[in-house]
């Protein structure tokens, strides 16, 4: 028998279009989905902040725009423990200085981590900013 065993891989998720069926508010949500790294400072002070979270951090999920929606759910893939993270659009629904702040966020956290990302993003700039390399689709 030459089976190969590969390892295991914990593989975190955030889809292109973003919903949710949650009843409650963001700090809720956040601590229902991911409570360990919600709660510690490192994780608040490297993504909850400059994402800024605390400002709507009593709002009901279900009352929350696209980009405050997209917002959350960059959180919460990022707080999941994972060695891979599948980004898809993480700058839908976003305004160009919230896009930055995301790329930032999302390019320290896999670099201070030693985490791997795998980012769809369709917006260029965006992308040669979170990226070592880039791949280009066309069709």
């Amino acid at each position: 028998d030459h089976t190969i065993q590969l390892p295991a891989l914990n593989v975190s998720y955030k889809p292109q279009k973003v919903s949710t069926e949650f009843e409650g508010t963001v700090h809720q949500f956040l601590s229902s989905c991911i409570k360990h790294s919600f709660l510690h400072p490192q994780f608040q002070n490297d993504v909850v902040k400059p994402m800024h979270i605390d400002s709507i951090m009593d709002q009901q999920v279900q009352t929350l725009s696209g980009g405050e929606l997209q917002r959350v759910a960059l959180c919460i893939c990022l707080g999941q423990p994972a060695d891979v993270y599948l980004i898809d659009e993480p700058s839908a629904y976003l305004d160009s200085e919230q896009r930055i702040r995301a790329a930032r966020v999302i390019k320290r956290f896999i670099s201070n981590t030693r985490k791997t990302a795998f980012i769809v993003e369709h917006d260029f700039i965006m992308a040669t900013y979170l990226a070592n390399s880039v791949i280009c689709y066309d069709g």
